[in-house]
């Protein structure tokens, strides 16, 4: 039977971070790259909502080079973009 030893010396436990809930090696208790994270969530859920302010194609203004304009709803979106918001599927080009 295999017992292990006690230990000599009895270490405090380790926090665990808030954030990824992994041991933490730092002071607070949480890993700065968590801490971070954390502290850009708000910040990064106004940048990846999406835009209320969308723009519509008009005939005074022409999409730039790298925007094209929805047939279907009129919105301008990037040129790589494949689906409009609407559900408008762009044609691809051939070769590509």
């Amino acid at each position: 039977m295999n017992h292990k030893p006690q230990p000599l010396f009895v270490l405090p436990q380790r926090k665990h971070c808030p954030v990824c809930g992994a041991t933490s090696y730092s002071a607070s208790g949480i890993h700065p790259q968590c801490a971070m994270q954390q502290a850009d969530s708000k910040r990064m859920q106004k940048v990846k909502s999406p835009s209320k302010a969308r723009k519509k194609v008009t005939k005074s203004m022409q999409p730039t080079h790298w925007q094209k304009a929805c047939p279907r709803c009129r919105t301008v979106v990037h040129v790589r973009k494949r689906l409009c918001q609407c559900g408008h599927a762009f044609a691809t080009a051939k070769g590509t």
